[in-house]
């Protein structure tokens, strides 16, 4: 993921805590290093003002949010809605292929399938935690069976995922990191966070998601977006 446009425009993330705005972190980091300059507005998912500041921003009030500051008298930018907002993860990385990268970086399967099953499987485990003793219980037989049928839904697209690997394409996007890595690795944080995939039965998938987590722009997202705990989201 080469980054040499000049850059026209200076992205500020408003980044929740343990939500996909740590992908948009990651993307800019990796070109960090190529002089692209970004902010960060980092918010607690519990915070008392979080969904206050977020919805000033954008009337959903839904992390990741982009906004977007012209350098040297540059026109705004409509790239969704509002002029210089981005919203949704996915296309604020498309944006960033788009404008700061000299190449195209394609999405793929990856992350759509995978994203909505595994958050199948959070919503039926999130329900009885909301409830009291004894309706808690409960409610926890009845969903049971419904969170363990999204969970083995999970192996078919981990297997799929496993098949799209190769010595030859160690990427989602290929050869090279690029678009769908980036919208990839929030639901598969998220699933190994969780418990939901044996990820020995996954060895390509491991390898991927060891070299991402130890890329050194991924540490950097890390430490500049603060918490990132999938399992509690704190």
């Amino acid at each position: 993921m080469a980054g040499n446009k000049q850059q026209k425009t200076i992205p500020t993330v408003y980044n929740m805590s343990s939500s996909k705005a740590r992908e948009v972190l990651w993307a800019l980091e990796e070109l960090a290093d190529t002089g692209i300059k970004y902010n960060v507005v980092n918010l607690l998912r519990r915070g008392a003002d979080t969904y206050k500041v977020l919805k000033s921003q954008f009337p959903l009030g839904k992390s990741p949010i982009v906004t977007l500051e012209p350098v040297d008298g540059e026109p705004e930018v409509t790239y969704q809605i509002l002029p210089n907002v981005l919203t949704e993860a996915r296309l604020i990385l498309q944006f960033i292929s788009d404008h700061y990268t000299d190449g195209v970086l394609s999405q793929k399967f990856a992350n759509g399938s995978l994203v909505t099953k595994v958050d199948n499987v959070v919503t039926f485990e999130v329900i009885p935690t909301m409830l009291f003793f004894p309706l808690r219980q409960l409610t926890l037989l009845m969903v049971m069976p419904i969170r363990n049928h999204f969970t083995n839904d999970l192996r078919v697209i981990y297997q799929i995922l496993e098949d799209a690997l190769s010595e030859e394409r160690p990427w989602f996007s290929g050869k090279k990191l690029g678009l769908a890595d980036f919208n990839m690795v929030f639901p598969m944080d998220m699933a190994i966070g969780r418990g939901y995939i044996e990820l020995e039965n996954y060895p390509k998938l491991a390898k991927w998601h060891y070299t991402v987590i130890n890329r050194p722009a991924y540490r950097r997202a890390l430490e500049k977006g603060g918490p990132y705990n999938l399992s509690t989201f704190a």
